[in-house]
């Protein structure tokens, strides 16, 4: 399938699930700066992305990656 403009990209995705599935107490600075510094790739516009996929995610949002 080929991906849009509307679907996340892979390393998007990665970074959400990794918010998702870090708890708070083992990323205690605000998430962009986590991100940034974790994936030093990511610039501020990709962490802001995957931090909102994973919020669409945690809210039950069924079309967050497709």
């Amino acid at each position: 399938m080929e991906q849009t403009d509307l679907e996340p990209d892979f390393q998007t995705q990665m970074i959400a699930r990794w918010l998702i599935e870090t708890p708070r107490s083992q990323r205690p600075r605000p998430a962009v700066v986590e991100i940034r510094a974790r994936f030093p790739e990511v610039g501020p516009q990709g962490a802001c992305a995957a931090i909102a996929l994973a919020n669409k995610i945690r809210a039950g949002d069924a079309d967050a990656t497709s």
